[in-house]
């Protein structure tokens, strides 16, 4: 069995715009057996979405065959810890980033691997999240 993995935000939307990746990244999931995917990245791609109804099409969407599953309050704790720790505000203000840290620290406690584009904020974050990051495609 392939160790469980959980895609960031980047995955999506790079596979929404390239159909290469698309095929790529199809064939990743269905290699990980229902990979889950973060009500984070979930938030961040329906972001802007002016109808309820587009909205809940998506979700359905990236969640069909596959769990939607929510970061928990400590997640959000470990994630504000470890932004602390990067210096707070003088870091970033980003949402963006918060949304990285949650998603860092969901992984961390769940022991997922996060497979992602931008794997420069996420090691940035792994000096105090035990994240586990790779870029696309690890072998599943």
């Amino acid at each position: 069995m392939p160790p469980p993995y959980l895609a960031d935000t980047s995955l999506y939307v790079t596979a929404a715009n390239d159909p290469m990746f698309a095929g790529q990244f199809e064939a990743f999931q269905l290699a990980t057996d229902a990979m889950p995917v973060s009500t984070v990245v979930l938030a961040e791609l329906t972001l802007g979405l002016s109808r309820r109804e587009s909205q809940e099409r998506m979700v359905r969407a990236l969640t069909a065959g596959a769990p939607a599953i929510s970061p928990t309050g400590d997640d959000w704790l470990r994630a504000a810890w470890a932004i602390g720790q990067l210096g707070g505000n003088l870091v970033t203000k980003s949402r963006a980033f918060w949304n990285d840290a949650i998603l860092a620290a969901q992984c961390e406690r769940l022991g997922y691997t996060l497979v992602t584009l931008n794997t420069a904020d996420f090691r940035r974050l792994g000096r105090y999240l035990r994240t586990t990051v790779a870029a696309p495609f690890p072998d599943a």
